[in-house]
């Protein structure tokens, strides 16, 4: 089991919550957070233009399968090349070894 995170910008929830669910994630949860950014730094994963930048985002979370969650990230890839997103979708997928049981 894997655990998919994706993070965006507030405005584009509806459409990540569409290419989750086009890749076969079918429930995921999201949460609102804020995303700070100082000019000098550019890690590479925040928007290059932002500035000295306090952004509304979201985090999109789900537990899944390790080929679907390669899959969403693959179509994540391909959308952010496609759109060239000055803002653009993040995610990262994380080992799940051991999960509370439940009847």
């Amino acid at each position: 089991m894997k655990l998919l995170v994706v993070l965006s910008i507030k405005e584009h929830q509806e459409q990540v919550a569409d290419l989750l669910q086009n890749t076969g994630i079918k429930r995921f949860s999201v949460s609102n957070i804020i995303g700070y950014k100082k000019k000098k730094e550019n890690p590479g994963w925040f928007a290059a233009n932002a500035g000295d930048a306090k952004t509304n985002s979201i985090m999109l979370f789900s537990f899944t399968t390790e080929e679907i969650a390669n899959k969403t990230i693959s179509k994540i890839d391909k959308c952010n090349e496609e759109t060239q997103n000055p803002f653009p979708v993040h995610a990262f997928i994380l080992d799940i070894e051991n999960f509370s049981k439940f009847l």
